[in-house]
């Protein structure tokens, strides 16, 4: 909340009918947004969680593909596609244009390589959106970097100082606590970014989505349009928690025998691939990608 008790809606599930909802996203506010104001950091779940987002909004296909043996790595392709460029924020252009060109592809075994490169101006302009959205005053990586080198030059003078006192007078004991306060500060100054009072308004609308994600009930999709929307929300789920039980309720949509493997238009399986499988396709491609996208 902001001082004045304010929060700012992040998503909502707003009435389409009796027992029915559908998830709204509030001012554009994105899962790689989302994960940045929550912790002050880019972290790789936020990066993954956009790639998703982009996939369900139609920029990207992510396509599990088929397994040699039972013991072979898992491996998706993530196809760039055309999608409408107008509701892009800089740091999706960023990474989508590091994934590969319009019509091209790339391998998620092959994704470390590829946007490497990207990787920072993406992180760059996240934190740079920070600023610009009026959610911090400056950038937080900016604002540790800064802290960081004062804790820093801080612990050095201390260290010195303490030697010298503890060679000529009787007041070492003085010195190690100037270290002691200095070491304090080298922690502290991770903690350091502020928030502005829209950007805590925010952090208050990412708790109530949250609290939603995790309770509100996954059955009340539109009919007709289950995939779309549950799809619409995973994203955000990914980041701020849940994810499990809008993945089950994905699964729970699919009522016959036949093969899923093209249900959904964002993410495609291999041949008799059914929704089912989709929990476990999920959480592998999410633990694989985090893993590489910050490799170095």
């Amino acid at each position: 909340m902001s001082p004045d008790g304010e929060i700012n809606k992040v998503g909502e599930f707003a009435p389409t009918g009796e027992g029915q909802a559908e998830f709204r996203v509030v001012d554009n506010v994105r899962p790689g947004h989302v994960g940045t104001v929550a912790d002050e950091r880019v972290d790789p779940i936020d990066v993954t969680a956009t790639l998703v987002d982009l996939a369900v909004r139609g920029h990207l296909l992510i396509t599990e593909l088929p397994r040699g043996s039972d013991f072979a790595r898992a491996d998706w392709e993530i196809k760039r596609l055309q999608g409408s460029l107008e509701d892009l924020q800089p740091f999706e252009q960023q990474l989508l244009d590091g994934i590969a060109p319009a019509g091209g592809s790339v391998r998620v075994s092959e994704l470390a390589g590829r946007v490497q490169e990207s990787i920072g101006g993406v992180q760059n302009a996240l934190y740079d959106e920070m600023v610009n959205s009026g959610w911090y005053e400056r950038r937080p990586d900016d604002t540790r970097n800064r802290w960081t080198q004062v804790a820093l030059a801080a612990l050095i003078i201390s260290v010195v100082a303490t030697g010298v006192l503890a060679a000529f007078t009787t007041f070492g004991l003085v010195g190690l606590a100037l270290i002691l306060v200095s070491l304090g500060l080298v922690f502290v100054a991770q903690e350091m970014p502020a928030r502005t009072a829209k950007g805590t308004a925010l952090l208050g609308g990412l708790g109530a989505l949250r609290s939603d994600l995790l309770s509100h009930p996954t059955n009340q999709m539109p009919p007709g349009g289950e995939l779309r929307e549950i799809s619409e929300v995973l994203p955000y789920a990914i980041v701020l928690g849940g994810a499990d039980r809008w993945l089950d309720a994905i699964v729970a949509s699919d009522v016959d025998a036949d093969a899923d493997s093209y249900d959904l238009s964002w993410y495609h399986g291999p041949e008799n691939w059914h929704l089912r499988d989709l929990p476990d396709s999920m959480r592998n491609f999410v633990t694989t990608v985090s893993g590489s996208l910050f490799t170095r």
